[in-house]
């Protein structure tokens, strides 16, 4: 802001110099054509004076002047008064000389003094004169100094800007480079979630997770994917997630699941109170991302309503239970997810009608479902439960075979354990479900000893 007003202020300065020459040149002008008209005024009047005293002393002559009437001699009275006529016309034209010679005098006085003063004048002025041009001069030196140093200024500033433009630029080439490579990485990680290979579905997005470890969504899809394998690393994830986007929903939803499932793994009586902290967190977690998206589902296309409800048939709050895995049905109408837990819920109520309705509905939805993807465990597994029930244990065990062919992660297993044995509780007892659960525990005790990381779902 400074150097722009500098800029402005010098050439009016020199603008108001050289206009301040010029008017002193004007001046000395006006001065000497006054000065000449004066003089020219003074010798006009002097000959104009002289002219009018010749005349008056030629009429005053003619006027006085004796008549001699003859051609007799001249007596000595007349001659004498001759002689007086002339010499008093000697002496007028004497007097009128010496006034001429005076006026003259005055006249060329003046002129003198005048000539001075302008010559003074003329001294002083280029005097001025030659001091303003070095102001100027000056001026000039110093405006041209500055606009070198701002010329060099401004050429470092763009130089600058363009440097600082080009990294910039370089900079946004190298991020939307890792953003579409981590995009394509996401899209790869979320198909392999959906073949369930998520061990697979892990190594890709630990990939995008080194290409930009600051992107929300890739914090959020590891947390999710390891909640069933390192529960505290998933934490992990997903707190980094909301970090970043404290209001991504799905993020605050997928931790309470986490926090859920790092309670459940408590059994020890002692710390029960550790546990119900994290249930407590959990609840708030999944209520709070339910209230602001009703329909929220996770990466695997389920109701966030059945974790809550999965909860609270942890926390033996069958109704609440009931009530969230309905919520989740009416999300996911297609799913056997949340209709074989309404269906356990009320077999293990004693309401064997009800829930043999609910397994029938497993049943329908199984097939449709294994028809267009037979790999689908989870479908598999509700499958074989519901023909238990349902008194076809035969098929129920040769279904469970099939997924135990495909080499199922104990993750998995864990979590079909856990629906069994919660079947155990029932009033009615079921036939072939003794027989099933030891089958899951003899394949889960063969994979921990091949210590393979653990995989799960609700």
């Amino acid at each position: 802001m400074s150097t722009s007003k500098q800029t402005t202020d010098i050439p009016e300065s020199v603008a108001d110099l050289l206009d301040e020459a010029t008017n002193k040149q004007d001046m000395i002008r006006r001065w000497f054509g006054s000065a000449s008209r004066i003089t020219m005024l003074l010798a006009v009047l002097a000959i104009l004076v002289a002219l009018f005293a010749l005349f008056q002393a030629y009429r005053h002559e003619t006027e006085n002047s004796p008549e001699f009437i003859g051609n007799g001699p001249v007596t000595p009275d007349e001659a004498r008064l001759i002689l007086d006529r002339a010499d008093d016309a000697s002496n007028l034209a004497g007097n009128i000389l010496s006034f001429l010679e005076v006026l003259l005098g005055v006249a060329g006085f003046l002129g003198a003094g005048l000539v001075w003063v302008i010559r003074s004048a003329l001294e002083g002025a280029e005097k001025d004169v030659r001091e303003l041009m070095k102001i100027v001069e000056e001026r000039f030196r110093d405006r041209e100094q500055h606009l070198a140093q701002l010329e060099k200024s401004l050429a470092d500033d763009v130089a600058g800007m363009r440097a600082q433009m080009k990294q910039q630029m370089g900079d946004a080439q190298v991020d939307a480079q890792n953003a579409f490579r981590v995009l394509r990485l996401q899209l790869l990680a979320e198909q392999q979630v959906r073949a369930h290979n998520v061990d697979t579905a892990i190594d890709t997005l630990e990939q995008a997770y080194k290409a930009q470890p600051d992107d929300h969504a890739t914090n959020y899809l590891l947390g999710y994917l390891y909640s069933s394998k390192d529960i505290d690393k998933a934490i992990e994830f997903l707190e980094r997630a909301l970090q970043l986007e404290p209001d991504f929903t799905p993020g605050i939803a997928a931790l309470g699941l986490a926090l859920r499932r790092k309670g459940d793994k408590i059994t020890d009586e002692k710390r029960f109170d550790v546990r119900d902290r994290y249930w407590g967190e959990a609840e708030a977690k999944l209520r709070a991302a339910l209230g602001k998206d009703s329909r929220l589902t996770d990466a695997d296309g389920e109701s966030y309503f059945g974790s809550l409800g999965g909860l609270y048939r942890r926390q033996q709050h069958y109704y609440a239970a009931l009530d969230a895995y309905e919520r989740a049905h009416e999300v996911t109408p297609d799913s056997s997810y949340p209709v074989i837990n309404l269906a356990s819920i009320h077999k293990r109520q004693g309401n064997d009608e009800q829930a043999a309705e609910y397994f029938e509905r497993v049943v329908e939805r199984a097939h449709l479902t294994l028809d267009d993807n037979p790999r689908d465990v989870w479908t598999r597994f509700d499958y074989a439960q519901a023909l238990l029930v349902l008194d076809q244990p035969e098929e129920a065990l040769r279904q469970i075979q099939i997924v135990l062919n495909q080499d199922s992660s104990p993750g998995v297993l864990e979590t079909v354990l856990d629906g069994l044995r919660f079947l155990t509780e029932a009033p009615t007892p079921i036939d072939g479900l003794p027989e099933m659960i030891a089958l899951l525990e003899k394949k889960l005790a063969a994979l921990r000893e091949q210590a393979t990381p653990a995989s799960g779902k609700d």
